[in-house]
């Protein structure tokens, strides 16, 4: 069987700026409200996380996450209003290009 997978790569000024896996931990950085509870889900470094953050963060015209350093009742990471918009956006690009994909995957002879 031949089946056509597609993964979504966005780009801003030719810079990797989203893809999935930045994408998941912005998800689970909004779920969870801290980063270390997300690098734990996806099974990922705190360093590779921070990472990824401050690479997202310098190409947007806002933060997508705002952190919260330690202090009494702990830090914190949480989306910002751009950024739960950010993924609101990929999610709805990714159900569009997954309709199509699905459609050629079923119509596809080879």
């Amino acid at each position: 069987m031949i089946e056509i997978i597609c993964n979504i790569n966005i780009k801003r000024n030719g810079t990797a700026f989203l893809d999935s896996p930045k994408t998941s931990l912005l998800n689970a950085i909004d779920f969870s409200g801290s980063l270390s509870s997300a690098v734990k889900m996806l099974n990922i470094s705190y360093q590779h996380a921070w990472n990824m953050i401050n690479d997202m963060n310098k190409l947007a015209p806002q933060p997508l996450v705002v952190k919260q350093r330690g202090g009494l009742n702990g830090g914190g990471a949480q989306l910002s209003d751009y950024g739960k918009r950010v993924i609101k956006e990929y999610r709805f690009i990714e159900e569009h290009v997954n309709s199509l994909v699905q459609k050629i995957n079923v119509e596809i002879t080879l």
